[in-house]
Order: structure tokens, then sequence, then C-alpha cells
């Protein structure tokens, strides 16, 4: 009985993919002055569009072509995309071309579009253009400037990553919504980089290793885990004021920022946390503004700093985790506008982080009873009440 319903099970799952196999469609493609196009049907006689999906056919056609015109149509069908899949090209890295002219009809730059063109000097992108893929730009070293037209709404994973000579990225308009996964991780020649209102999301490592040395973050966006982990040549750091999003940035940030010198919070925003490891080992971090609607600062979220000297704890916390200080060594002064002693309680563990205040460092409060709760607490430091403590 088992070998039988073994047996139907076999017979109906090998039926069920001849049906799938015979139903596919297959696409048709073409070479035209080497360049590879695949043709996406709309009906069965007539392709709706088609799409470049290599730029040479050989590693033989790379040599000597130094400028490549994309056509708007070919055999009357629009070129509207343009990705890599060719396997025994493996990536352009052996191409010359230094200027590529793309055309009007172009909708997406997807995957590995011009993966390790590190020739490539000079591209337009066109206004028709709402999305770029991932790994798009990925090792074009030649590359020092792009501009990204206003209808773009998002950048893949990895896009301008490994771009070490890219140092201009003009983004036209307001319409850029996502910087995805180390978009421009290892750019380390882009110094500054204007982001729009309109953007939502830095993904993770978006700026990893990058030359960035200021960074203006949009109301209404949020940075995801690493996000700009080890920008070593970072200085400042502003959020403006918060329009949406509860959460202005994720674990480890800016984790590992040696040359971060200041960061100004956002001045209006809703109640949000200083993730752990935030601001961990940003050794040259003086100072950190307009904490006031910082209601959480979690584990090691700012562990290592060993140039902070001052820090105030606006009137709202909730918590602060354990190591939220260790290896601060230079923490001359914590402000704590706090009146209530809640965020010392035992359940949180929040008083963990007064073992790791170095001795020279004095607490300031605005109350006898928070003087009282301190020292309840085991705090190491003298703690001084200043009632107009601001």
């Amino acid at each position: 009985m088992k070998k039988r319903i073994l047996f139907l099970f076999t017979l109906a799952f090998a039926l069920c993919a001849c049906c799938l196999f015979a139903s596919a469609k297959t696409f048709e493609t073409k070479t035209v002055d080497h360049v590879v196009y695949i043709f996406y049907p709309e009906t069965e006689t007539r392709p709706e569009y088609c799409a470049v999906m290599s730029l040479f056919d050989t590693k033989e056609a790379m040599k000597g072509v130094t400028e490549l015109t994309i056509p708007a149509e070919v055999d009357g069908v629009p070129v509207k995309s343009i990705f890599f899949d060719n396997l025994k090209l493996g990536s352009y890295v052996e191409a010359e071309v230094e200027t590529i002219h793309l055309p009007d009809t172009l909708e997406s730059i997807s995957l590995k579009a011009f993966l390790n063109m590190r020739s490539l000097k000079t591209i337009n992108i066109p206004e028709s253009v709402t999305a770029i893929g991932q790994s798009a730009f990925s090792g074009c070293t030649g590359l020092t400037e792009i501009t990204l037209p206003e209808g773009l709404l998002g950048l893949g994973k990895a896009c301008f990553k490994d771009c070490k000579n890219l140092k201009t990225v003009d983004i036209q308009g307001n319409g850029l919504k996502k910087i995805g996964y180390a978009a421009f991780g290892r750019c380390a020649s882009l110094q500054y980089i204007d982001l729009p209102e309109s953007l939502e999301t830095i993904g993770g490592q978006a700026f990893f290793r990058s030359g960035l040395r200021l960074l203006r973050v949009p109301g209404g966006c949020t940075l995801e885990a690493r996000a700009l982990m080890n920008a070593y040549k970072l200085k400042k750091v502003v959020f403006e004021d918060r329009t949406g999003g509860y959460y202005p940035m994720g674990v480890n940030a800016f984790y590992g920022c040696k040359n971060l010198l200041k960061v100004y919070l956002p001045k209006k925003a809703y109640p949000y946390s200083i993730p752990g490891g935030a601001f961990a080992y940003c050794t040259r971090l003086k100072a950190v503004y307009r904490t006031e609607h910082v209601q959480n600062v979690w584990n090691a979220a700012f562990e290592g700093c060993t140039s902070l000297s001052v820090f105030t704890v606006p009137a709202g916390i909730e918590n602060i985790g354990p190591g939220a200080f260790r290896g601060c060594t230079a923490l001359k002064k914590l402000r704590v506008l706090a009146e209530t002693s809640a965020f010392l309680s035992v359940e949180k563990d929040s008083a963990d982080f007064l073992q790791d205040l170095p001795d020279a460092c004095k607490v300031y409060v605005k109350t006898n009873a928070m003087r009282g709760a301190f020292l309840d607490e085991g705090c190491p430091c003298r703690v001084i009440v200043k009632a107009d403590l601001k």
C-alpha cells in the first residue's frame, strides 16, 4: 500500500512538472553589434519590450571598444531594462569602455548591469529610470561622478560598492526612498552626499568604510544596522527634525567612526532610542547634542568613546543599558534631568551603567531624592544637586 501511494505521488509530481515545463514561455534573444538582447512577449506573436542581457557576446568583442550606445528600440521593440547574464564573461573587468549612452526608454538598470567595468568614466542615467539594482555599478573604479534622476525610487544592494574614486553623487529632485545595503560601501572618495527629504531608509552598511565627512539625515529617514560602520573620515552627523519614523538609527549604526567629533540629534521628534553599539568606539566623539527626546540608551551605546566628556540624560529617560558608557574614560560630567529614579530600577538592570563611570566623573541631579537614588545604587562618583540644572 505504501509503495502504491509513493508511486502515485511521484507520478503526480512528474505530471505537474511536465505541465509547468509545457506552459513555460521561451524568450527570443538577438545579438546586434555584439550586444545581446532578450525579448519579453506581450502575446504569442508580438514582444512587449526587450532588455539588454549582455553588452558583449564574447570576451574578444570587449577589446578596443571605448564607447557604447544602447538604442531606444530593437526591431521596433523598446529597450526598457539592462542587466548582466553571461556566465562566459563573468564580469566586464576586461572591458575598455569609457563612455556609455543609455536611451530614454530605459526604466531599470538591474542586476550587475555594469559589474566591474573599471574603465567606465561617463554614463547617463535617463529620467525614465526608477530603479538601480543589485551590484549594477559595483567595482566601476573609473567613475568619479554620477547623476541620479528625479524619478529614481531606490538604489539596490551594493549598487555602487567599491567605486573607490566616486566623488560626487548628485541626487536630482525629491523622489528617492531607499538606499540599499552596502550601496556605497567602500566608496573611499565620496565625502558628501545631499540626501533628499523623501528618503525613508539608509540600508545596513550603506556607507560602510566610505569617505563621508558630513552626514545630514532627513527627518523621515531611518539608518539600519551598521549603516555607517567604520566610516573612518566621518566628522559630523546632523539629524533633521523627525517627521516620521520612530527610530533614527539601528544597532552599531556609527560603530568605529574613529574621527566622528559631533552628533546633533533631532530637535523635534517622537521619543526614540539610541540603540546598542550605536556610537561604540567613536574614539574622538566629544559631545552629543540635543538628547531631550531620547527615551532609552541601550547596551554599549557609547562603549569605548574615550573622548566623550559630557552627556545629558533627558527628563523622559526610561532605560540606560549595561555598558552604555563603558570605557568612556574622559567622561567628566553626567547631567541627569530626570526627576524620577525609575530608570535606575533593578528590574531593568539600568543601574549597572553606573559602575562604568570613571571616578573623576561628576553626576549632576535636580533633587535630593535623585541624589539619594544614585547613592543607593552605589554610584561611584560625586553626586551634586543642582536644582536649576538645564
